[in-house]
Formats: C-alpha cells, structure tokens, sequence
C-alpha cells in the first residue's frame, strides 16, 4: 500500500496557515490568524462561498475543516477539493467560480461525487464511502495531497479512497479549496501542514510499500528484520 492510500492521517496534527483572504463575495475570513470562514448571509445564498487556503500546498500535505455552523433552507452542504494556477500567480477575485464544482482547475468532492476540471477537461466519479449531504456541525472534513500529486479525502480522519493522481504539476501551484455550499455556514481549519523533504529512510520505505499488497508479501523481501518491521508498520498505519 502507497503512503497515499494510508487509511489515516500521516503527518503530526498542525495548522501552518489560516485560509487565503482572497475568497467568495459571501465569506468572511476571522480577523487575526484567519482559521475561520464564515457565510455572511447563507439564508439568502446557496451558493458564493469558496474559500481556499492561504498557502500552496507542497510535498506530503494534510488540510481538514471542521463544520462549525450548520443549518439553512437550501439542499447540500460543504465541499472539499484542490485548485491549480499557474506558479507565481495571485489568487484572483474574477476568477473564484460560482461554487467549486464548476470553476476551472479544480477538483472538488460534492456529496458523493468527485468532479476534476484538473488538465482542462471535466470527469465526474462517484467518490467516497459516506456522502458529504449527512455531514454536521462537528465534523471534519480532510485531504491528503501525497508528494507525488495523489489525493485521497477523510470524514473525521476515516480515509474515503484514492481520488485523484498527478495533481501537483510543474508550472502550477495546488490551494486547497473549501466551499461553503447551502446548508454550511461556517468551518474551521483543525489541520494544516506539509512535510516538503522525505528523509532517505522513509523515502526508501514509501517506494518499497507502494509495490506491496500486503503485510505478508514483507517477508518475502531479501531486508534485514529491522527494515521488515518498519515496512509492516507503515503498510498498517
């Protein structure tokens, strides 16, 4: 099993940055370290509520929100995914879509469907193991972005499945972009962090578990026992 496929979080729980203060018309960003986003008027707007992060992501990357206010007429809740432009480019207000699904260079999970506008072309997938339309105040909502571009999500820290490959590409940056969708009102950053440089050990130990389909296949490896162990652990986590 690939680092990416791990079932669980990876990286030590951290919030490096708050949300980026370029966002939706209907957000407002908490004053200070900007770690909350919040609808300003979400009985009147369903839609117009995308925020992202407030730094591109880089190597192995952990982001999750809370949902801290939940609760209105309209039908469907928060969002999750990543967006591309191009390196050494701000964020731009113009260029924020209505909601995440449609906008260009993105890759959003919306209740239980991934939608990847990543590459210029639009695929839609049915994703995950829960649907983000039962998610309440309370609970998180997180992704992983592995060093080489795979991205998988979480529902308070249970992994969904392999969502998308190669996202990080060269000439682009990668935000995570978290919309805030009808019934959501408000989230909080709970995690935030990125491990850019793999030390040669874990590097060594990603490569090999990426080949191996099990625990069992370890002892068939010509390792010493020490690096067997490691291997185990790391496909078990």
């Amino acid at each position: 099993m690939a680092k990416s496929d791990t079932r669980t979080f990876v990286l030590e729980k951290e919030v490096q940055f708050g949300f980026h203060r370029v966002c939706s018309s209907q957000i407002k960003i908490s004053e200070g370290d900007g770690l909350m986003a919040e609808k300003k008027d979400p009985s009147s707007y369903y839609a117009h509520g995308v925020a992202y992060g407030g730094k591109p992501l880089r190597g192995t990357a952990e982001f999750e929100v809370e949902l801290v206010s939940y609760g209105t007429g309209w039908s469907g809740t928060l969002k999750l995914g990543v967006m591309r432009c191009k390196a050494g480019t701000d964020i731009q207000h113009k260029d924020i879509p209505r909601y995440s699904p449609e906008g260009t260079e993105h890759c959003v999970w919306s209740s239980d469907k991934l939608h990847n506008r990543l590459g210029g072309t639009a695929a839609e997938k049915v994703y995950g193991l829960e649907n983000l339309d039962n998610l309440r105040e309370g609970d998180r909502l997180g992704l992983r972005l592995s060093h080489d571009g795979m991205l998988v999500f979480f529902i308070n820290g249970k992994w969904q499945g392999l969502a998308a490959e190669g996202v990080y590409q060269k000439g682009f940056e990668v935000y995570p972009v978290i919309d805030h969708y009808a019934n959501c009102k408000a989230t909080r950053i709970t995690r935030a962090v990125m491990q850019v440089d793999l030390n040669l050990h874990e590097l060594c130990i990603e490569r090999i578990a990426r080949w191996l389909k099990s625990a069992e296949d370890v002892s068939l490896l010509p390792l010493p026992k020490r690096l067997k162990d490691r291997l185990i652990q790391y496909i078990n986590e």
